[in-house]
């Protein structure tokens, strides 16, 4: 398996509505084509280095995915490239499966229970 960390910048005035309605074009595009996602997470507007498209700052998304084939990168690619919405994107092949935050959360939160029992 071929797992992903993709980072993709969307536009800085993008609602929270506009944001989840783009996370899930993006998570229906992989899904679709039979790839799974391990986690999609909105990490919230930051300030960018430089300017992208005229814009100071941008709302960032990461995702974890898993392509079962490698030949799919070039698609997504493809794909982010012709999503108007994302302004920059980048893409980092990982050597292991990456861990599902909410399952880490959870995991920490039990924890955290135990202790003070």
């Amino acid at each position: 398996m071929n797992y992903y960390e993709v980072l993709y910048i969307l536009n800085p005035n993008f609602s929270k509505e506009q944001i989840a309605g783009v996370m899930s074009e993006v998570s229906d595009f992989v899904q679709q084509k039979k790839h799974s996602i391990v986690n999609h997470d909105f990490w919230g507007k930051k300030q960018l280095a430089y300017n992208v498209k005229k814009h100071k700052y941008g709302n960032f998304v990461l995702l974890n995915t898993e392509f079962k084939d490698a030949n799919f990168v070039n698609e997504f690619k493809v794909f982010l490239n012709l999503n108007k919405e994302v302004m920059k994107y980048m893409i980092i092949k990982l050597d292991e499966k990456p861990s599902n935050q909410a399952q880490e959360e959870s995991a920490s939160e039990v924890a955290d229970t135990q202790e003070e029992n």
